[in-house]
């Protein structure tokens, strides 16, 4: 189907994982983070709002690439507009609608909770629009992907769920944050580093424009093991629970993903290693 196939739903993990583990903090009151607090409709509102808030920014970026001429070939973005299944003004559309969808989510969830649902909306539209329209050229893409879908869901769906919030409770969950943060970013740098002569000829810079294929190789590797390395060091020093080990389990598509370079996937990678990551903290803690 052209509609399904337009929003580039291979990516979705970047939006699942942030949001179930925001949930599983916010439901085990781990560590820190109070004494546990979960709600089914408010957990479903979150989830559908921040799926179809991430269909619509790819919809949004195939637009712009297009039209500005960064997409030329049928294997850029989707490919819904390069092949000619849909046009520019129909991808806006579907864009619009799809943003549309996820203010009504944003709407139910506003009760009671609009100091943490308005900032971190305005910053997900902000990053999904600005950026291919105007921002695309700085290099700005691996930042304005971690702000909305490592850092920003995250902390979203375990405020919402959490009826106190304090300042060292938000550290906690963007510190538990940090290796779904560098995992939505090798999402984004596979499809860099696949489209990094192309970008460059359309004066767009990324991380793997600026760095060059060796470099930016490199940069993969730090993007995909380092969650593993963050999670011994978190059990080494009893910031995570033994649970956490369960996400080894994750490490033949790590390195199928830095293999293949495929982006596809590097994001059923990021979807593997994150819900096992979120789960681990669902138990009773154990540390070493």
């Amino acid at each position: 189907m052209v509609l399904w196939r337009a929003t580039r739903a291979y990516s979705l993990p970047a939006s699942v994982v942030p949001v179930v583990l925001g949930t599983a903090l916010a439901t085990r009151g781990y560590g820190e983070l109070g004494s546990g607090h979960f709600n089914v409709s408010t957990f479903c509102v979150v989830l559908l709002g921040a799926v179809v808030a991430h269909f619509g920014a790819n919809v949004l970026n195939d637009y712009f690439d297009f039209v500005k001429g960064v997409d030329t070939r049928q294997e850029h973005g989707s490919g819904v507009l390069t092949s000619g299944q849909m046009t520019p003004s129909q991808a806006l559309w579907f864009g619009i609608l799809l943003f549309a969808a996820a203010g009504v989510c944003a709407l139910v969830l506003l009760a009671g909770r609009a100091s943490i649902v308005v900032p971190l909306a305005l910053v997900g539209i902000g990053c999904a629009v600005f950026y291919p329209a105007l921002l695309k050229k700085y290099g700005l893409g691996d930042l304005l992907i971690i702000l909305p879908f490592g850092f920003g869901l995250t902390l979203g769906a375990y405020g919402v769920q959490t009826p106190e919030l304090s300042s060292r409770q938000w550290l906690f969950v963007a510190f538990y944050s940090i290796p779904v943060c560098l995992l939505v970013d090798a999402i984004l740098h596979a499809n860099n580093l696949r489209d990094a002569a192309d970008d460059h000829a359309a004066d767009v810079r990324t991380l793997a424009t600026v760095l060059g294929p060796r470099r930016g190789r490199n940069l993969q590797v730090l993007l995909l093991y380092g969650p593993l390395l963050f999670v011994v060091v978190g059990v080494a020093t009893r910031l995570l629970p033994l649970w956490s080990l369960a996400t080894f389990a994750s490490l033949p598509l790590l390195v199928g993903a830095y293999r293949s370079g495929s982006v596809p996937g590097t994001a059923q990678t990021h979807l593997v290693f994150g819900l096992l990551y979120a789960l681990s903290f669902l138990p009773r803690p154990v540390f070493i």
